[in-house]
């Protein structure tokens, strides 16, 4: 079993040991269980394969068709380290064209997937990603012209987490899925039958595509278990055109430590946070006070942004603190980042 798995099952079975037995019941059957992407890393040959496909997510009591890599909706979180270069087979098992975006990470053109980099049907793609940037949490998903809305309404999106040493040097949250938390926020529209539902009119050209359904690692209003101590979210607002507003249901503050671009010199405490679509920001919030709360997202002051169920504070995931500690630590100091150049 490895390490990361065992913390899942022990994180699991102290959910169950730390809430009284009246209320074990509710907790399992309340909400769904925030969905983990898989943390994938090189092979021997340091290769990663990503495969895009169709499948069935059930959303409510429904199922709709929905598209993923290595899977069924999203994509696993891809880890990358500074220095080491990486190759990426992608394989396009979809009825359409499409590219592979990765978006956030330094990378020439070539390999980029943007609109030029085009996947046929039943075709591969593999690029040689050279990493050299500063640890940051980025993402990846579709650029094909005319219907990269549509392909990321559809579920294609995933994280890339680029790691260095100075990060790991730092006293942050490391146990993935566990105090070190992705939380890929979108917004959907379904129709009749429970179908994502993507239609363009006069209206969403002028505003974009917005959706009535809020999903978290797409999931609708999830549950996650978290140890005592700090937990670090990874934030991604993949929605197409819906800002996000992340706070606290108890106002309790986040500590941003990093944004797209990497680690920031030291943690800014806020208590809300504004992020735009495709923008990452990683948050650290303390959880020792037993007490369970939801991140949410404020009502946003923009047109087509406030329509209901909006139009209020709505909750992204309910975050429960269980009897397990974490190790994980909020540095005073995080990196030293080169000054701005001169204007002068």
């Amino acid at each position: 079993m490895q390490r990361r798995d065992f913390l899942k099952y022990s994180v699991a079975l102290g959910v169950a040991s730390a809430l009284p037995l009246w209320s074990r019941a509710v907790f399992a059957a309340e909400r769904p269980t925030l969905p983990i992407p898989d943390l994938l890393t090189t092979d021997a040959r340091n290769r990663i394969q990503l495969t895009i496909g169709a499948g069935q997510s059930t959303f409510g009591e429904k199922t709709a068709t929905t598209w993923g890599y290595n899977g069924n909706l999203l994509g696993p979180a891809v880890k990358l380290q500074r220095g080491k270069a990486v190759t990426v087979d992608i394989y396009n098992q979809l009825t359409e064209e499409t590219t592979l975006h990765w978006h956030g990470l330094e990378v020439p053109g070539e390999v980029d997937g943007g609109p030029q980099g085009i996947i046929l049907p039943g075709g591969k793609r593999s690029v040689t990603l050279n990493v050299d940037q500063p640890a940051a949490t980025c993402w990846f998903h579709p650029h094909q012209h005319g219907k990269t809305g549509r392909q990321v309404a559809m579920g294609l999106a995933g994280l890339v987490v680029i790691e260095d040493d100075e990060i790991l040097k730092l006293m942050l949250p490391k146990q993935w899925g566990i105090d070190d938390v992705p939380v890929i926020v979108q917004d959907k529209k379904f129709n009749a039958d429970g179908q994502i539902d993507y239609q363009l009119d006069v209206m969403t050209a002028a505003v974009g595509w917005f959706g009535d359904t809020l999903l978290t690692n797409g999931a609708i209003y999830p549950q996650h278990a978290a140890p005592r101590g700090w937990l670090r979210l990874r934030l991604l607002n993949g929605c197409n055109a819906r800002s996000l507003n992340f706070a606290t249901s108890d106002n309790r503050p986040l500590y941003v430590i990093a944004s797209d671009g990497g680690l920031l010199p030291e943690p800014v405490k806020v208590s809300e946070l504004p992020v735009l679509m495709g923008e990452r920001f990683e948050v650290l919030v303390e959880v020792n006070d037993n007490k369970p709360f939801d991140l949410v997202t404020l009502p946003v002051s923009q047109m087509g942004m406030a329509i209901a169920p909006f139009d209020k504070p709505h909750p992204v995931m309910r975050i429960q603190p269980i009897a397990i500690s974490a190790s994980g630590a909020l540095p005073d100091t995080l990196s030293s980042l080169p000054a701005l150049p001169s204007l002068e």
